[in-house]
């Protein structure tokens, strides 16, 4: 007699198959008795549920005559006879002939290991002996025990990305400004058997500068989290900025209607906005490297690095971003203002669309120009600030609100802007 082996989590069901293998002389029934630790429950059993050889058709295809199963606390017991009248038996030589299958439950506290499944004859009053019946006899048979492995199943993983950015200032004034993309990202660990994907319900970060060399001027939702509600945003959204750092809070839904999954590449939900500290970087002409680092003692109480599934919260692994600073001669900007009026209006659409189309005065700084900063001077800019002053659009990337360097800004991109000096 055999049994099989499984794995299963708490709190999960599992199947075990138990089998013979008949030796020399026809088996005209048998019992047996399975015992099993305290964390596994027998739920079910199953006389073969109609496979080709099984309990269910060892009579001619039909059912032995006599299939009783009994359950208990500690395991279950099975008693069959074939034939009363001798009609039918497990001829000898037959393998792997299936006898049952059991259905055990895994207790939800059940501790990860192995859990063995053995043959026994204790149970039952009185007993059931783990024997067959050959020519009348009863023979003990051997027993190859099966077990249930409870794995160590780690919870849902999700990690928080602030990217990393090599950011061009000019040593006359010091004046740099970037912006760092924040993304969400779950890891697969379904081949552990945690279940992948999971819907999110919400999530808390805070990402920590060196305030003596940035000052963060913007956070803002971005991708799926502004895209929640038909792009109303999420139901709670707040972000606050300190000297040393910044922090965001999430719930998509207070009623649940709302959850996310994010993908094991990553999804954008977070743009921030940087400046260096004004004067920090003036007649530097060496650059500097500093970090961005996620940081669970940001705000009163700190907010933590968690992810929210179920209700329940997972800490994030954390992967910090190093912003190079480099020291370059280019001319700082404001990005949006294409009339050099040191501020965004319409009148900078007016002045695009002059320029583009009517022949119109022309501002020198294509950094200035390009409002959605696609790298492209185009009809796409006017529209960009319409849209962003008169129906809710997306903010112009840095530099923005103030004057400062693009992030990679080269000579060629801006030639002259005087609004800025």
């Amino acid at each position: 007699m055999n049994a099989s082996d499984a794995t299963a989590a708490a709190g999960a069901s599992v199947d075990i198959d138990f089998t013979m293998d008949s030796g020399a002389g026809d088996i005209q029934g048998w019992s047996l008795g399975v015992c099993h630790p305290a964390d596994l429950t027998a739920n079910s059993i199953s006389d073969g549920a109609g496979a080709a050889n099984s309990t269910s058709t060892v009579k001619s295809g039909s059912p032995a005559d006599f299939i009783e199963t009994s359950i208990y606390a500690e395991g279950w017991t099975q008693g069959v006879v074939i034939c009363f009248t001798g009609c039918a038996v497990l001829a000898s030589g037959s393998s792997d002939f299936l006898m049952a299958t059991t259905t055990y439950d895994v207790d939800s506290a059940a501790t990860p290991g192995t859990y063995p499944l053995d043959y026994c004859s204790t149970l039952g009053s009185p007993p059931v002996s783990t024997v067959v019946v050959i020519g009348g006899a009863s023979t003990t048979p051997t027993q190859n025990s099966g077990s249930v492995e409870v794995l160590d199943i780690p919870d849902p993983t999700f990690s928080y990305t602030a990217s990393s950015e090599t950011v061009n200032y000019s040593p006359d004034d010091g004046s740099a400004s970037f912006s760092v993309d924040v993304s969400a990202a779950e890891v697969d660990n379904s081949a552990l058997g945690t279940p992948f994907p999971n819907t999110t319900q919400g999530f808390s970060m805070g990402l920590a500068h060196d305030n003596t060399l940035l000052e963060p001027t913007s956070v803002t939702f971005v991708g799926p989290v502004a895209a929640l509600d038909g792009g109303a945003g999420p139901g709670f959204a707040e972000t606050s900025i300190y000297a040393d750092g910044w922090t965001a809070g999430v719930v998509y839904s207070f009623i649940g209607a709302e959850t996310i999954t994010f993908n094991t590449g990553g999804d954008a939900i977070i743009e921030a906005q940087y400046s260096a500290v004004a004067g920090a970087l003036t007649g530097d002409e060496d650059g500097a490297t500093t970090n961005l680092n996620w940081s669970g003692g940001l705000g009163s109480p700190n907010v933590s690095n968690v992810m929210v599934v179920a209700g329940n919260s997972y800490p994030a692994q954390l992967n910090d971003a190093t912003i190079t600073l480099e020291a370059v001669s280019v001319t700082p900007f404001l990005r949006s203002d294409a009339n050099a009026d040191s501020r965004t209006d319409v009148a900078d659409a007016v002045w695009m669309l002059s320029d583009l189309f009517l022949g119109g005065p022309h501002t020198d700084c294509n950094g200035a120009n390009d409002a959605n900063n696609d790298g492209v001077y185009d009809t796409a800019d006017p529209v960009f600030v319409i849209n962003y002053q008169f129906l809710d659009g997306t903010m112009p990337s840095a530099p923005f609100p103030d004057c400062g360097i693009a992030a990679n800004q080269q000579p060629i991109d801006c030639l002259a802007y005087p609004s800025c000096n």
